[in-house]
């Protein structure tokens, strides 16, 4: 308990004053006159404060009481650690809170006679989990013959020891690194022991599979003592590798290539049917499965140029005026030049190059598929 009194009247006075101590309390201060439960005040004309430490035992409740008295005007203030409970009696007089102060302390400013009862509890200890795993980064580089992954996580602990994970038994430990220290390797078994510290601090971890390259892959299993928040598995993939399906979380990768290829079969089936249709039903869909690796509008552009073909041969050129004719016929040669152009890169793409499977989501691309 600190204790200060403060002179209100004009200095050039000597003052005198007893006032009463709270039950149990005790005086730690020296030069403190104590006399039956009160603390003898004693200001000099020139003095205008008066200062006393004392200490109470630790109990459940404590009441605060104005005294009755006009020599004095009283002012509390409880100042608590986290590791208290407190609450006020509501029938009684109610803290209010400086708005000038940074933190929130409750006051009083009480009339004489007013009180206060306070009650105190510590909340009780509720067991959980010494160590949270705050994000975790699992990302996996696929080769022919060879599978390479690196793991990062964040790890935050309230107390030091022994972080122990689950790997392939056959997984060949590369490097293991402790806040970017190089930290020995201890393995039991499948499990990885690794010491962590109290504090947060970031955990990587490298180890090669020698394995070869499957038609259906998946991410290896990876079991950590707690869960873990904030999981992102990135797959890195061969470029000699065509990607047909992807498959995880939501927030990942799909291929967007067999949507784009069933309405490319529809619209196929819907040109085939129409009058002026120059292809059958299954040249348009040969034709617009090779579509499907351009863009819409040159696609468009080819699928035109054909309709345009098959209306210029319907067409009497006799009765067209010549300048006309031939107007129209450069037009054609540079349309064709075009599309042609258009089928070249068509071609390459689907036979030379690597097919585009419209991979999109959580920021995919045709060599790195991304889940969180």
């Amino acid at each position: 308990v600190h204790n200060v009194v403060s002179r209100l009247s004009a200095p050039g006075k000597a003052v005198s004053l007893k006032v009463p101590l709270l039950p149990g309390e005790k005086v730690i201060s020296s030069n403190v006159v104590v006399e039956g439960g009160s603390v003898e005040v004693r200001l000099a004309a020139s003095e205008n404060t008066f200062l006393w430490e004392s200490e109470l035992p630790i109990t459940e409740k404590i009441e605060l009481n104005a005294a009755q008295t006009e020599q004095w005007v009283e002012r509390w203030l409880l100042v608590t650690s986290p590791v208290w409970n407190i609450t006020f009696e509501k029938d009684k007089l109610s803290p209010i809170y400086e708005p000038d102060e940074k933190k929130l302390i409750p006051t009083w400013n009480p009339w004489p006679g007013e009180s206060v009862s306070l009650a105190f509890s510590q909340p009780k200890a509720v067991s959980g989990a010494s160590v949270t795993v705050r994000h975790v980064q699992h990302s996996t580089s696929i080769g022919d013959r060879l599978r390479t992954t690196e793991l990062t996580l964040d790890v935050e602990s309230s107390l030091g020891g022994d972080f122990a994970l689950e790997l392939n038994p056959d997984a060949e430990i590369t490097s293991l690194n402790v806040e970017n220290k190089a930290t020995p390797v201890r393995r039991d078994q499948s499990k990885l022991i690794i010491p962590v510290q109290r504090g947060r601090q970031m955990v990587t971890i490298a180890w090669q599979i020698a394995e070869p390259l499957k038609p259906l892959v998946r991410a290896e299993r990876v079991s950590l003592p707690v869960e873990a928040a904030n999981v992102v598995s990135i797959m890195n993939v061969p470029e000699n590798r065509w990607i047909l399906w992807a498959d995880g979380p939501l927030r990942g990768p799909a291929v967007r290539f067999w949507v784009i290829l069933a309405v490319a079969i529809l619209a196929a089936l819907i040109l085939g049917s129409m009058a002026l249709s120059p292809l059958w039903s299954v040249e348009w869909m040969l034709l617009m499965i090779g579509l499907t690796q351009v863009h819409l509008i040159a696609a468009m552009f080819v699928v035109a140029w054909l309709f345009l073909l098959a209306w210029r041969g319907k067409q009497n050129s006799d009765a067209m005026p010549y300048w006309r004719f031939n107007l129209f016929q450069l037009e054609i040669i540079v349309l064709t030049a075009i599309a042609l152009g258009i089928l070249v890169v068509v071609v390459g793409q689907g036979l030379l190059g690597s097919p585009q499977m419209f991979i999109v989501g959580n920021g995919s691309t045709r060599t790195s598929l991304q889940w969180f």
